[in-house]
């Protein structure tokens, strides 16, 4: 993983344009433990094809972190933009699919062949793996809604809410989650690493990537985006950003939910093939937001407490280290690290 994000690190030196020099750099340096984490994936994957399993998460991660950083910035129709930019995540996963002009609404377009690259990089590794035509539908569709999701959210920021509202309404979701609920879990990208890690097993079948995409969105998704906005909360009130949690009434609707969807996480788990592995996973995920020293507010807590009471054990443990880890980062002043570094680390946003 440190290898590919080393070579990703001196292709975007290249880049000629110096804004989109600086954002690719940007992206690998602020959310450079992104790629990271989401590489624990990996493990999913049988060992001989882990290494080309990585490969492709690694190289999709990069893309997904890079325009995200491009749809920050101020653009005329900035929900037309990242849907453009974005079109880029389905393709990734689509070996054989063709480059596109993927700045057509963006102010700056000479990358020098960036994107294209991870678009390539991505396509190559998972045309290696060897379920990677059986599960092609799913985590197409993943990719493309993570692709969407983000991009109706960059622009909900901007203050077209309806918009986003409208989209997550069309999606084909379960019953039992409200709108926000189903947009927070689709902009997640977690379910389309897990299906990749999925086609790197020769056993895979279309009926075994259903069962994993049916963990992974909503529930999965939209706790990690949940749980993000939750120790965001207060931040992002202040700064007048988007923030999914703002749509619940108060702290007890926000815990109730919280702790509902992490329940019906863990019954999907135990559907998958290694499930163990699956819930490591999911419990790494809580805990470490709620290692966060914004999960102590007084918001927060109940949701804190809730989900320590609804989740496997090892949460309260892995948020206990997660906290000494960033207290030590920082000094021992207990101050927690700003939002860009936090998010930098966070699972797959």
């Amino acid at each position: 993983m440190r290898r590919e994000l080393g070579d990703w690190r001196r292709r975007a030196g290249t880049i000629p344009d110096p804004d989109l020099r600086r954002h690719a750099l940007a992206a690998l340096t602020e959310k450079g433990l992104n790629p990271e984490a989401v590489a624990v994936f990996a493990v999913l994957a049988p060992r001989a094809r882990r290494q080309a399993a990585i490969r492709a998460i690694v190289a999709l991660q990069v893309a997904i972190d890079y325009i995200d950083l491009l749809g920050e910035q101020p653009v005329p129709d900035p929900l037309e933009d990242g849907l453009q930019l974005h079109r880029a995540l389905p393709a990734a996963v689509t070996p054989g699919a063709a480059a596109e002009d993927w700045y057509r609404f963006h102010p700056q377009g000479r990358d020098g062949g960036y994107l294209s690259s991870l678009v390539l990089a991505c396509q190559r590794s998972l045309e290696s793996l060897p379920a990677a035509d059986a599960l092609r539908p799913l985590t197409v569709a993943a990719a493309e809604r993570c692709g969407q999701g983000q991009s109706h959210t960059h622009a909900a920021a901007r203050g077209d809410r309806g918009a986003l509202e409208r989209w997550a309404r069309g999606l084909e979701a379960p019953p039992g989650y409200s709108w926000w609920e189903v947009a927070a879990g689709a902009s997640s990208s977690v379910g389309a690493h897990a299906l990749i890690a999925a086609a790197a097993d020769p056993g895979s079948r279309n009926d075994d990537g259903l069962a994993i995409d049916a963990a992974y969105f909503p529930s999965i998704g939209a706790l990690t985006v949940l749980l993000d906005d939750l120790i965001d909360r207060e931040r992002d009130a202040a700064d007048g950003d988007h923030n999914y949690i703002a749509y619940y009434p108060g702290a007890e609707e926000a815990s109730e939910r919280l702790a509902l969807i992490a329940a019906r996480a863990e019954t999907a788990i135990g559907d998958l093939d290694q499930p163990a592995r699956h819930a490591a996973i999911l419990t790494g995920v809580v805990g470490f937001y709620l290692g966060a020293e914004e999960a102590r507010a007084p918001f927060a807590q109940e949701a804190r407490k809730r989900l320590r009471e609804t989740c496997d054990p090892g949460v309260g443990a892995i948020a206990a280290a997660i906290r000494l880890r960033r207290r030590k980062r920082s000094g021992g002043s207990g101050k927690p690290p700003d939002r860009r570094r936090r998010q930098a680390e966070t699972l797959g946003k």
